[in-house]
């Protein structure tokens, strides 16, 4: 089938395997921990060092994936991602495997959006970019509905195993697809780090506000509502197939607002959802604010990396994402091992703080898209 695939669909394609495997690992990742008998805050640190790992290397990589290609970058995330689940999921060198696996998803973060620009012409950048991240999220409906129930039948301690095969299909459909992509140019940094960082800012700062809380939703609603991990499961799986969905209606919007006024406008709308999924006492409204929340927040995101696009030259991509990855990830990490402490002293009652502080760094990021963008001049 890959044979007759364009090679911006085979990428397509090759993102939604992965990412099935990468929701069953991020969604059930807690629970994996917590069987293995780790406490609450040092499932925090662990989700910290995920990562950690990728803002360690960020520099590096900024610099290797230009030379090396696009291609054997891929090719080096694959088998990191496939090593790391293996002695993770069998819990042997856990912390070193979770450094692993975040590497693997540093290469990918680096690699991924600057190879779609490169296969996806200017005008079709926001469609396609929709479409691989509409189907990459809805592989959440299907990986962490079987991920639950998986846990229910075997226990948590196994689940992680069952994402190595999604891993090593998704590598057959990028074998080969254009060679000599990306490769060989010097990456152009120096000058233009301010640029980056006004691009980037309204980005990590709702990066810290999500790591306060998101990490750790699938225990907050199995702990408030005494959810087993099936139902737990089922939840988060309708959430990933909203947020799809409204990746896939993005281009419409953005036809009607623009790029710029379509990421402001679905972030906006997602707030009063958030305060509904912190503060409300009823699950089934809690599960649809859920829903509503992630579909409008993470909508927006594909919009952004085609937009960015406009503004960094070729070269400069791989560093631009990697650094992107390396910020949000640092505060993100940050605020997840800072929400650890908290519930480790506070218990629930802890998400009443940590659900305000999400909501004020979410409104502060949303109002800083204007200026973000604004006066920069375009270079594609």
């Amino acid at each position: 089938m890959g044979e007759r695939l364009s090679p911006a669909h085979r990428l397509v394609l090759a993102s939604f395997l992965w990412s099935f495997g990468g929701n069953l690992v991020y969604f059930f990742l807690n629970f994996h921990l917590e069987a293995l008998g780790f406490s609450r805050q040092a499932i925090g640190l662990a989700q910290a060092v995920v990562l950690l790992s990728g803002v360690a290397f960020a520099l590096p990589l900024a610099y290797l994936i230009p030379r090396l290609g696009y291609l054997k970058s891929l090719y080096l995330s694959f088998f990191l991602a496939v090593a790391s689940g293996l002695l993770l999921g069998l819990g042997v060198l856990v912390f070193p495997s979770l450094a692993g696996y975040g590497l693997a998803g540093a290469l990918l973060q680096g690699t991924a959006a600057p190879l779609m620009a490169r296969l996806a012409p200017p005008e079709r950048r926001v469609a396609l970019f929709s479409l691989q991240a509409a189907l990459t999220t809805a592989s959440g409906f299907f990986s962490t509905l079987l991920a639950g129930y998986l846990s229910d039948l075997l226990g948590a301690r196994w689940v992680l195993l069952f994402a190595l095969p999604f891993f090593l299909l998704s590598f057959p459909l990028v074998r080969g697809l254009s060679p000599g992509t990306g490769e060989g140019k010097p990456p152009r940094l120096w000058g233009r780090v301010r640029v980056w960082l006004r691009l980037l800012l309204p980005q990590v700062v709702i990066g810290f506000g999500a790591g306060l809380v998101i990490p750790f939703l699938n225990l907050f609603l199995k702990e408030k509502f005494g959810l087993s991990y099936g139902a737990t499961g089922l939840v988060f799986a309708l959430s990933s197939l909203a947020t799809g969905a409204a990746m896939l209606l993005q281009p419409l919007l953005v036809q009607r607002l623009g790029r710029l006024g379509a990421i402001v406008f679905v972030q906006a709308l997602s707030l009063p959802f958030l305060t509904a999924l912190a503060w409300a006492p009823w699950l089934p409204l809690v599960t649809l604010a859920l829903l509503i929340r992630g579909a409008l927040m993470n909508a927006a995101g594909p919009v952004y990396a085609a937009l960015v696009m406009d503004y960094l030259a070729e070269e400069e991509r791989p560093g631009f994402f990697l650094l992107e990855s390396a910020l949000w990830s640092l505060l993100f990490a940050l605020a997840s091992a800072l929400s650890g402490a908290v519930q480790e002293a506070l218990g629930l009652k802890a998400f009443d703080l940590l659900f305000g502080g999400t909501l004020a760094l979410y409104t502060l990021g949303i109002l800083l898209w204007p200026w973000a963008f604004r006066g920069l001049e375009r270079v594609d």
